[in-house]
């Protein structure tokens, strides 16, 4: 027996030698070196890493040294704050973001207009401004933006961070000090900025420049701005030739002009070939008279006066806002020749019930339009009409006959806002009112009207549109007021009477008729079909 036992453990032994010899090294494993063994591969693993590292930099940095343009593009991806934390990468990198293509500071509470712009405090902004302008290198500056209301005493500071812009060519340049002032309120001091630093001796650099909330003072031999490609003046006190600096941008693709004062008429008889978008809001002007030949949008907003645009025969679109007159609809179609060769037009009008709305229906069926918007393809009216009378106020209904200036119309949009709501119309539309001075729409395949609450004006005009218009395909009736207005108009809406009136002209004119529920939805019950015959 204890030879057995004996037998037994030798082989087991013999085993044991022949696992230990297979594989080397394990025989001298011990559960107490396992911490030993962890904390060397760890530290090996780290070492790695750095290397990897050192070497990912150094081939970085390689690249960033032999290539030319690898910084700039770089640069140019990164925002000032992001530039500026790649001095910690290396001695090489420590003062790369001094060349940063874009300095745009916004020391305004409201959300930046550029992803790269830095937020600053308002009391620190001085500071800041001057700390980042004294130590950029000003090679290749793209862009240069201030927006912050700065006090009176800021003007010093100002013009040397313009100097600062202007020396070193940025392509760039947005001032914007607005404080708050309401359009039409008292001018304040404001800052005047200084035109003569953009004429650079060594040729032209500017290519936008962007102005608001101060003055300018431009004149005619000014220089420097041959390269100008967008012109952009918001509350900004002109005391100056404008004509005269406009005759100077010969470039000029985009001019917006916007509540600024000391100009009584915008009168520019030099030509501005390369103009693409002219837009002029809120100016307290008597005329506008542009000559235009490649003008391809135009935006206007304010009071009825003369507009002439001469030599745009390529425009595609136009909007047009007038301020509370009832004759604007008419001026719109009637009176601004310069327009007619728009394919969309955009018009926003008020209607006032104690202000005489239109002339007779006869007159108007032997009058001849002066003009035809003969490539009218898109039509969009706002339209708000202010009466406690909307079923008897038929101002709307004029619309009608201007429609006839446009045969190739074929699109239809068209928004209302009566100031109080009213119950619906009860009597029976013929819509004879206005066919009687509509002409044929034969290409008008869509019609889309918000505000629809079945008043008597309303339904004529679209009666009148449902018996001239042949190829008309989809009608769709909001009855939400989708321009901007007091919530209560919105309330207690009687769907179900226009429900009604929709499935009755349906029938009648043989036309597929949507009407839209207040909460955007449509079922497929409330589109309604005509029968079958």
């Amino acid at each position: 027996m204890e030879g057995e036992t004996a037998a037994k453990r030798r082989k087991l032994e013999h085993h044991r030698g022949l696992s230990d010899a297979d594989a080397p090294g394990l025989s001298s494993f011990h559960m107490e070196d396992l911490p030993e063994l962890f904390v060397a591969k760890e530290k090996k693993k780290i070492e790695v890493q750095r290397v990897t590292s050192i070497i990912c930099m150094q081939t970085t940095e390689y690249f960033v040294i032999t290539l030319p343009g690898i910084q700039p593009l770089i640069l140019s991806l990164l925002s000032l704050k992001e530039a500026a934390r790649t001095s910690i990468v290396s001695r090489k990198w420590r003062m790369i973001w001094t060349r940063h293509p874009n300095l745009c500071f916004d020391g305004t509470k409201k959300r930046p207009n550029y992803e790269d712009c830095v937020k600053i405090e308002r009391a620190k902004f001085i500071e800041t401004v001057n700390s980042v302008v004294q130590q950029h290198s000003g090679i290749g500056l793209n862009k240069f933006s201030i927006r912050c209301s700065l006090p009176k005493n800021s003007s010093d500071h100002l013009d040397m961070w313009i100097r600062f812009a202007a020396a070193a060519k940025a392509k760039i340049i947005d001032i914007n000090l607005w404080s708050k002032r309401y359009i039409g309120g008292p001018i304040k001091e404001q800052y005047l900025f200084p035109l003569e630093n953009l004429g650079a001796q060594d040729g032209p650099f500017i290519q936008a420049l962007f102005l608001t909330d101060i003055s300018i003072k431009p004149h005619l031999d000014m220089r420097g701005f041959t390269k100008l490609r967008r012109l952009l003046l918001d509350l900004v006190h002109i005391t100056g030739d404008l004509p005269g600096l406009l005759s100077n941008c010969c470039s000029l693709e985009d001019l917006e002009l916007i509540a600024c004062s000391g100009v009584t008429d915008l009168n520019i008889p030099h030509r501005l070939d390369k103009l693409r978008h002219l837009l002029i809001s809120h100016m307290d002007i008597q005329m506008v008279d542009f000559h235009v030949t490649g003008l391809a949008h135009f935006e206007y907003k304010g009071g009825v006066i003369p507009i002439q645009l001469h030599g745009c025969s390529k425009l595609e679109k136009a909007t047009i806002t007038f301020k509370q007159d009832n004759k604007t609809l008419g001026h719109a179609f009637t009176a601004i020749p310069s327009i007619s060769e728009v394919k969309v037009l955009n018009m926003h009008a008020d209607m006032e019930a104690y202000h005489p709305v239109w002339v007779s229906q006869g007159h108007m069926v032997t009058t001849r339009p002066t003009y035809m918007f003969a490539n009218l393809r898109h039509l969009t009216c706002e339209i708000k009409i202010f009466t406690r009378g909307p079923n008897e106020h038929s101002g709307l209904l004029q619309l009608a006959h201007y429609l006839s200036f446009a045969p190739q119309l074929e699109t239809l949009q068209l928004h209302m806002l009566y100031e109080i709501c009213r119950f619906s119309w009860e009597g029976e539309a013929t819509g004879e009112e206005a066919a009687s001075c509509m002409r044929r729409l034969d290409r008008l395949k869509t019609v889309y009207m918000s505000g629809f609450r079945c008043y008597r004006p309303q339904v004529e005009l679209l009666c009148g549109i449902l018996a001239k218009s042949p190829a008309l395909e989809h009608v769709t009736l909001q009855p939400k007021v989708m321009l901007a207005c007091a919530r209560v108009l919105n309330m207690c809406i009687l769907e179900y009477e226009i429900w009604r009136w929709a499935r009755s002209a349906s029938e009648r004119f043989g036309r597929a008729i949507t009407v839209v529920r207040s909460d955007g939805c449509c079922r497929e019950d409330e589109q309604v079909r005509p029968c079958s015959v």
